[in-house]
Formats: structure tokens, sequence, C-alpha cells
């Protein structure tokens, strides 16, 4: 599929805006924090945000008094993580599950998403003395490296915008290890993954189920950028990707078709992984194990191997569980 020019102008302002670490105080602003963020959080509930700061307060302050863990003998499970201020006790809780279920040494990778500080590399090394922290300035180094800006205009400004396709182009743009196990900071393990680690060994795709399709785009069109099959719910919560199999000019390519044909989406990112997990074949892990957006019944008592903790079920999360993988270990 190729872009007129008319499609091209369009796919170029669908772009998000870069964003900045702070906003300036313009007269919107100020309307917005006086006036429209209240009625946001009134229309969401105040027990909703109440027990969001509540849970993590409390989390924090729970993994500061933790001591470092002993890893199991075996060989180590590299996991990457898109992580910074915002994530660090969600990535550390994260971890520590998938050590505790998996049975084998957990190697954090992690890649800085432009707010991680001495005080979240502090964090990290107390409780995993052997994970492997990116910085910006390397992340960015290799950016410009592997995805010239130049030759990846579309993937290059769509990162500064939309943080989360950096999970994409960030953790697998960096030199290293050929097969890249990523994971949200919100999936916590509850049971030995054995499904996942059998993938993984046998080095193959897979991606979790979603609870419905989130592309943002039909799965028609994914299929058909694709050439293959995509499916109809992938969930990029877990997934293992090839790094050398992917071809940067091709993923460009279906930035720009998304942008032009259905404009720019939250699950961008997801969109963009999909279509290269139906091209590479991907095994999809069993969604009664891997289950993405759990129940508040499923979350207080996790039968699962894994919950990836998304939207609303974030509240669990905060009450539920953080606290059973801490209680756990």
């Amino acid at each position: 599929m190729e872009l007129s020019p008319a499609e091209l102008r369009q796919a170029e302002a669908a772009i998000p805006a870069p964003k900045k670490k702070r906003p300036p105080l313009t007269a919107g602003r100020a309307l917005y924090l006086a006036y429209y963020y209240p009625r946001q959080v009134a229309r969401e509930g105040l027990a909703w945000h109440w027990h969001l700061w509540k849970g993590r307060r409390e989390m924090a302050r729970s993994l500061a008094c933790l001591p470092a863990p002993s890893p199991p003998a075996g060989d180590p499970v590299p996991i990457h993580y898109l992580t910074g201020h915002r994530y660090v006790h969600l990535t550390c809780v994260s971890l520590l599950s998938a050590q505790n279920r998996m049975g084998r040494p957990v190697q954090p990778v992690l890649h800085d998403d432009g707010t991680m500080g001495a005080k979240e590399r502090d964090a990290f090394l107390r409780l995993f003395p052997s994970a492997r922290i990116h910085l910006r300035a390397e992340m960015e180094h290799h950016l410009e490296s592997v995805l010239p800006a130049d030759r990846y205009p579309f993937l290059r400004r769509i990162r500064l915008g939309y943080f989360h396709l950096r999970k994409l182009t960030d953790i697998q743009c960096l030199p290293g290890d050929d097969w890249r196990l990523v994971l949200d900071a919100d999936v916590f393990f509850f049971r030995h993954p054995a499904q996942l680690l059998e993938l993984r060994d046998a080095r193959q795709w897979f991606h979790m189920v979603d609870c419905q399709p989130s592309y943002g785009a039909p799965v028609e069109f994914l299929s058909e950028l694709a050439g293959a099959p995509v499916h109809p719910k992938a969930n990029v919560g877990i997934c293992h990707l090839h790094q050398p199999s992917i071809d940067w000019d091709y993923v460009e390519h279906c930035a720009r078709l998304l942008l032009a044909r259905h404009g720019f989406s939250y699950y961008c990112e997801q969109a963009l992984t999909a279509v290269l997990m139906g091209r590479h074949r991907a095994r999809p892990l069993d969604e009664q194990d891997y289950l993405v957006y759990p129940s508040r019944e499923q979350a207080a008592q996790p039968r699962q191997v894994a919950l990836h903790y998304v939207d609303r079920s974030m509240l669990s999360m905060m009450r539920h569980g953080w606290r059973q993988v801490l209680a756990a270990l």
C-alpha cells in the first residue's frame, strides 16, 4: 500500500505533539487545573483516586523496607521494561513476582523513559544488583544510529509525544540479546509461567491476548499490512520478539499508513507490534492463564499465572496485587 501526497500530509498532521516534562502555566492550563481536572476526578470517583494514591504510597514504603531477595539457582531470564520515576515501584514488584514464580533468577534490563534519576537507579540496584540500566543519553545515541531521524521521521517524531512507542523503538534499537522478553510494569505473576518459559526457550514470538480488540484500526487492515493474519486481540503487556528480524523500513511504512488511514490512537504501539507478531506467526499465550483486565473477584484471589492490570483493574492492583506478591516472597 502506497501513500498519496495528500495522505502523507494527513499522516504528518496526525503525529502527536512532543510532550514536555512540565507544561508552562498558561491561561488554558490554569483553567484546566482549576475547573476541568476537578470535574474529571469527580467523574472517575474520589475513592478511585484516593485508593490509587494510597496504594502507591504504601507500596513504596513496603519496598523500601524489603530486604534484597536471594535469587534462585538457574539460568537467568532477561526481562526488559520501559520504566522511570512513576513506574519504579511497579517495575520492582513485577520483577519480584517473576523471579519468585519462575524459580529462576531474573536479569532486569531497564530502559529509561526519560525520567529516571539516581534515586530510581538506586531503588532498582538495591533489589537487583545485576540490573542493566540504559539511560536516556545512551538510548538516544543508539536511536540515532539505528533509526536516524532523516530516514525514519515518523517513528522518531511519534515517540516524542507518545511514550508507549518507546517500548518498541527504544528497547529494540539497543544492542544486546537477539531475543527480548518485554513486560509492562503492571504485569504480576502468581503461578509458574510454564508456557511462557517454554516458548521463550524455544525462541518463539509470542504475546498476551487482550480482553477486546485494542488497535485503533481494523484488524483486517493490520492483516493486510502484515501480509498474514493478525490476532484479533493481541496485547503487548507480555511479548517476546526477535530483534534482528525487525525491518525498521517496514515499521516506518506501517506507521505512516496507520496515521494516514486511521489517525493517531493510544494503541498505536500495540497495533504496530501486532503487525510484526502476525508477520512472524507469533503464538498467543493462554488467555485464561495470562489474563488481561482481571475482575475484582479474580484479582482478590488470583488463580491465573499472570494478571495484567489495565484500565479500572489498576484499583485492584493497588488494593491487592502488590500486597499479594510481597506476601508470597
